[in-house]
């Protein structure tokens, strides 16, 4: 998952008519589409419902629309929802339809910036929880906080 990779907006809404909501693909406004280019173009990157509606300035939307729209992309399984590490504000991410539901995700402290887990060292971890926790461990909802590569990097240098 590339810093600067660009979601595709299509594959969103292609993934709507499969799930039987072609009712919200079909109805793109201005305000919706304008929120889903914002959190399709920062795929890696969480955000709050008060930092979306700050990043989309040109377009008047209140925020209970942001909220509304927000709690329907979750609902449909196409966005995460989770708590910031320091406020426990909720905030939210776009989920990418390749493998992004099932991964555990790495968010860093210093940048926010969000990875993916290696597919083979989150199986042996969730793996280790189940056998010696009985624990069921919800990947795609799961959120490892610390400091990436490059931050650690930046910071000895």
């Amino acid at each position: 998952m590339g810093k600067n990779k660009k979601y595709n907006n299509m594959r969103i809404i292609r993934k709507l008519y499969v799930m039987g909501e072609a009712n919200m693909a079909d109805y793109m406004t201005v305000r919706r589409k304008k929120l889903w280019d914002f959190l399709c173009n920062n795929p890696d990157r969480q955000f709050t419902a008060k930092q979306i509606m700050e990043a989309i300035p040109d377009v008047n939307i209140s925020l209970s629309a942001i909220y509304r729209n927000l709690s329907y992309l979750e609902e449909k399984g196409l966005i995460n929802r989770m708590a910031h590490e320091k406020s426990n504000e909720m905030c939210y991410q776009v989920v990418h339809v390749e493998g992004c539901e099932n991964s555990i995700h790495m968010v860093c402290s210093q940048c926010g910036s969000i990875s993916h887990m290696d597919a083979l060292e989150a199986d042996h971890m969730v793996g280790e929880i189940r056998i010696r926790d009985g624990f069921a461990v919800n990947r795609g909802k799961t959120m490892i906080y610390g400091t990436c590569r490059q931050c650690q990097e930046h910071k000895t240098s």
